[in-house]
């Protein structure tokens, strides 16, 4: 027994140590560009705790070694579920200075980790001459410490990816900053108006990295970038962002210590602007098909189609999916031409497009429900879609396939009947239309005898009746439209203290945790907020609804699809197992993107 434990806690530790050398990585960092005259660091990073004695660096044959080797350790411990989970890191740092311009490589770096050497990959440097840009006065630094900072020692650039482009295509803008200072932070930052172009923020890393602009070596950092698509043609300019930094400025100064010296730093504003940029935006190509509204990009069509028997008064559907990369975002649903006798109801739009930084793709998927109230045999006619594609510079036509369904009496018409047919069966019960207009009867009528009414008494008091009662229908209903229109306006001006009574009385639904009723009022809150402010019937309530009065509103397209959001997150958790804390991220979110419209619709 005391020989199988001892075999156990051999084998648990061998399998520690190979998993240690097994996932231990060993890697080397580099700036990939540099400037002549610039010193760089070099660092050589293992995962787990080295051989002693093991590291061998490369030869730096093209580079003075200025410092190094520095070594560094880290090791950190973390406690997450219960579970500890633990990280050890040690660094080799070197400095080095370029002896001249041109592209070199450092060789590979080793490292033994239990006995097993692990091994760098080389790394390629390019050095290169920068140009002198005349930094200022060196000798007045002392007085005036912004002498210091180059003209061209820091700058801000709005970069775009294209310069020529159609309506309707997309393009990147990035505010960078470009500098070789130590900038001490951002006071303030005015950010160019976009007009002309539908614009989506982009998320950006915080990172830094090197670039080459005009021969000099810059330090950038991304401040801000968006997707913009031109909304119109002709050339549109892009004005100027302005943006005001701290820089340090270190300087020498020996009055207090002249011996060994002293440093004094200071702090210096400088405004910066970044220059304007041009736009040219084309207009498509004349020629156009008559489906095509205005979507660009590349996309497929398909189709699901009902099924080809049916009942009549029997509901079902198409769905068409538009898939691909585009704008989105302005694609209108294509047209399906139905039938007469088919009660066609609001279409339903799925968005599942997502924003990238290269455009929006994915797909949307269109519904369109309906009702086939006669029997019959009908056709419905293909559906076209029409995308202009910017890399062709071509209209491309999509389609489906023309589709025939069968419409089966279920007992409620009187016959089946072909397209040509003269029926109408729009109230649910079909009619005959060609035997229900009968001749005129065109014989002699026997003359009735007449008695003489006209200027009898009685006659002026049927005269004074039907007058005074028109007077009163009319003062009757002009109070009525008066009292009508104040309670519309009040509606929509209350609208949101409505629904703050209503969040409310969700608030304490979530405290007495009644999930069903929390959310059900949640429902009332978001949808009544809307119908109540932009005067629109229940019927008339669809989240395709929403996202169209609230973008004609110039709400931002996160908020339209925050509050879409909570209402399909309220209507599917109303029967779902949903915690405290899942309601209460519901509710906050209602308010916010509440108050986020509010402040929107009354400027």
């Amino acid at each position: 027994m005391i020989r199988i434990r001892h075999f156990l806690l051999v084998l648990v530790a061998l399998l520690v140590s190979w998993t240690s050398w097994a996932q231990a990585t060993f890697t080397a960092d580099a700036p990939a560009l540099t400037a002549l005259g610039q010193p760089f660091r070099v660092e050589f990073v293992v995962d787990a705790e080295p051989d002693r004695d093991s590291f061998k660096a490369p030869t730096f044959n093209d580079f003075d070694v200025l410092a190094g080797p520095s070594v560094s350790t880290g090791h950190s411990v973390q406690f997450i579920n219960g579970k500890q989970s633990s990280s050890y890191t040690q660094t080799y740092t070197y400095v080095l200075m370029p002896r001249a311009a041109g592209n070199f490589s450092i060789g590979v770096a080793s490292i033994a980790v239990e006995g097993k050497t692990l091994k760098t990959e080389p790394l390629l440097i390019e050095v290169i001459a920068e140009r002198d840009s005349g930094s200022g006065n060196k000798g007045s630094v002392k007085t005036n410490p912004e002498s210091s900072i180059g003209k061209d020692d820091v700058l801000l650039r709005l970069k775009v990816t294209a310069n020529d482009l159609y309506k309707g295509e997309s393009l990147r803008a990035s505010l960078v900053l470009y500098s070789r200072v130590s900038v001490d932070g951002v006071e303030s930052l005015t950010v160019p108006p976009f007009d002309g172009f539908w614009s989506q923020n982009l998320t950006i890393d915080n990172t830094s990295s090197r670039e080459e602009y005009n021969g000099r070596i810059y330090e950038t950092y991304k401040i801000n970038e968006w997707l913009l698509s031109p909304q119109e043609s002709g050339e549109i300019v892009i004005p100027e962002a302005v943006m005001t930094i701290g820089i340090q400025v270190v300087v020498q100064d020996n009055r207090y210590d002249p011996i060994f010296g002293g440093q004094q730093i200071y702090r210096v504003k400088r405004e910066l602007k970044s220059q304007p940029v041009t736009i040219n935006v084309k207009e498509f190509p004349k020629g156009a098909p008559a489906s095509f509204n205005g979507a660009v990009g590349s996309f497929s069509l398909s189709s699901t189609m009902p099924a080809v028997e049916i009942d009549a008064n029997s509901a079902d559907q198409i769905e068409l999916t538009l898939s691909g990369k585009g704008n989105f975002k302005f694609i209108t649903a294509p047209r399906v031409a139905f039938p007469e006798s088919f009660e066609v109801y609001d279409t339903k739009c799925v968005d599942n497009s997502k924003l990238t930084a290269t455009g929006a793709s994915g797909s949307i998927t269109y519904t369109y429900p309906f009702v086939a109230r006669s029997a019959g045999v009908f056709t419905i006619p293909s559906v076209e879609f029409t995308y202009f594609d910017p890399s062709t510079e071509t209209y491309t036509t999509l389609s489906t396939e023309a589709f025939t369904i069968e419409v089966k009496d279920d007992g409620s018409v009187m016959s089946e009947v072909s397209p040509s047919a003269g029926y109408s069966n729009y109230g649910g019960t079909m009619r005959q239309l060609d035997h229900d207009i009968r001749y005129i009867y065109t014989d002699k009528l026997p003359r009735r005898a007449v008695p003489a009414f006209i200027l009898t008494p009685l006659y002026w008091l049927a005269v004074v009746l039907i007058v005074s009662l028109f007077i009163v229908a009319f003062v009757v209903l002009r109070k009525r439209i008066r009292e009508r229109n104040n309670t519309v306006a009040r509606r929509m001006r209350h609208a949101d203290k409505v629904a703050v009574q209503r969040l409310r009385m969700a608030e304490r639904y979530m405290k007495a945790e009644d999930r069903r009723a929390f959310y059900e009022e949640m429902l009332r809150a978001m949808w009544g907020y809307i119908g109540d402010k932009f005067n629109i019937p229940v019927s008339g309530l669809t989240k395709e609804k929403i996202r169209e009065e609230l973008y004609r509103r110039s709400v931002d397209d996160a908020t339209v699809e925050q509050f879409c959001e909570i209402i399909s997150r309220s209507e599917e958790a109303q029967y779902a197992p949903v915690t405290n804390i899942e309601m209460n991220d519901v509710y906050v979110d209602a308010v916010e993107v509440i108050s986020k419209i509010e402040s929107v619709v009354k400027r």
